[in-house]
């Protein structure tokens, strides 16, 4: 199906708003409405601030899916009926640490377990000014 310039950017705005409320792009571009994975991901490529655009998606998504791992924890409603308490908290268990990988997944610096350092030096300065200084002439 061809798309007006229009429609392409009615069509990915309503798949961002999908994406940003916690939605997988799979998920959302296999209903009939939405163009095939190839059609979106030449989008991408055609257009670099689309392809910023998704990005920032990406990342909202995982901070609503690690909103979602604050919401499964303080649920406590069935947690002490007899027959399902355990079963509950063994599911919700299961829900938050499929949640905690999707989120490292997603976005690593923020989610990750792995710590990341950046360390940058200033060339005029050297780390270890006794060593490096000449001191033959003394």
């Amino acid at each position: 199906m061809a798309y007006s310039q229009q429609q392409i950017d009615e069509t990915f705005d309503e798949i961002l708003r999908e994406i940003e409320q916690g939605n997988s792009l799979i998920s959302i571009l296999r209903r009939k409405e939405f163009p095939s994975t190839a059609t979106f991901y030449q989008w991408l490529e055609a257009d670099e601030n689309k392809a910023k655009r998704y990005v920032r998606a990406c990342e909202i998504r995982a901070d609503v899916i690690f909103e979602d791992i604050i919401d499964i924890a303080d649920h406590s409603d069935e947690d002490h009926t007899p027959f399902t308490g355990a079963n509950v908290v063994q599911r919700d268990r299961l829900k938050i640490d499929a949640r905690k990988w999707i989120v490292a997944k997603l976005h690593p610096k923020k989610y990750s377990d792995r710590v990341y350092q950046d360390i940058t030096t200033h060339q005029e300065q050297p780390l270890f000014p006794d060593v490096c200084t000449d001191n033959s002439n003394k």
